[in-house]
């Protein structure tokens, strides 16, 4: 069972796929199941989890690695005639553990994928490799570039922007700013398509207002598996510490993030092309989900230039 959020589902990536390959060497016939909330559905391909299905109730199978840390979770695998539960303990739940292991790596300060990562190296499990590593299934590339075409953007020039993060508005990079990048590479011909949540849609419009390029505010208008497609095509993601940084990260798309309210060390993004831009103000990392120091200053430490030249760095190669 993975985490609960997209981004912390691919800091466990690498510490799914050698679970799953561990167990396919001892068992020929060995199933590997998935279970978790709808979206995983779509997201699941992407993982490169050889031979995984995706199921959204807990299947009673003969052992469970439990990913998320709550009671809730080893409860419902319990109630589905689990065999052999192995997890974390905390919460109370080690009672329901068939193999409860003491946390080794401490995500205050270290990173969550090596979190992730120890709960297979404590069962025997080699995690030799810590790198995420995502693929795009068969045609996936080729749909989104259809979408972004067909909404009068040329593929080779489309860059993805993600100016929301589910967590809180304390991750969040100004939109006055995101909007001073975005005019500076629409002006060297690179097209923005902004991805997200509907609920991203009117910051969306205020980073893209004005522009006479062809841009396209996506958010709130597309499935998961519609911007993992967007994602995928195209050229660059800006973007907060989000999910959307951490799967264009992991897919290779080179990936640009500014980081202030959350740590990098602990959250950093996994992938061959990425930059980020962390200037700690005296509060940061606060881990707040929102700001309450007047003037966000860990944002304003980024200045729109210091993004601007990440991105163009990255676009040159």
């Amino acid at each position: 069972m993975p985490p609960n959020w997209i981004g912390d589902v691919i800091m466990a990536q690498p510490a799914m796929v050698a679970i799953a390959a561990h167990y396919r060497q001892q068992h020929e016939n060995c199933r590997i199941t998935v279970s978790g909330r709808g979206w995983l559905k779509d997201l699941l391909p992407y993982l490169n989890i050889e031979g995984a299905q995706f199921s959204d109730t807990i299947t009673a199978a003969d052992t469970a690695y439990l990913f998320p840390n709550s009671f809730r979770s080893a409860w419902n695998c319990r109630k589905a005639g689990v065999k052999h539960i192995i997890g974390y303990r905390g919460q109370w739940r080690s009672l329901l553990l068939s193999q409860p292991i003491s946390p080794r790596i401490d995500t205050r300060n270290e990173h969550h994928r090596g979190f992730h990562l120890d709960l297979a190296t404590q069962t025997g499990i080699s995690t030799a490799d810590d790198a995420v590593k995502l693929i795009a299934p068969d045609g996936e590339l080729q749909h989104g570039r259809a979408l972004m075409q067909g909404h009068g953007l040329n593929p080779e020039r489309t860059i993805c922007i993600a100016p929301g993060a589910q967590f809180g508005g304390a991750k969040c990079y100004p939109a006055e700013g995101f909007a001073r990048v975005v005019h500076t590479l629409a002006e060297r011909g690179w097209q923005p398509l902004i991805l997200g949540m509907s609920e991203d849609r009117a910051v969306a419009d205020r980073i893209l207002k004005d522009l006479t390029i062809p841009c396209w505010n996506a958010a709130g208008e597309t499935t998961l598996r519609q911007a993992l497609q967007l994602i995928t095509a195209s050229q660059l993601m800006l973007c907060n510490d989000s999910g959307l940084m951490h799967v264009a990260a992991g897919l290779g798309v080179a990936t640009v993030t500014p980081f202030g309210a959350t740590d990098p060390a602990r959250t950093s993004p996994s992938g061959p092309k990425v930059s980020i831009l962390y200037q700690p103000a005296d509060c940061s990392p606060c881990l707040q989900r929102e700001c309450s120091v007047e003037g966000h200053p860990c944002m304003a430490n980024i200045t729109p230039e210091m993004l601007t030249q990440s991105c163009l760095a990255m676009l040159a190669g």
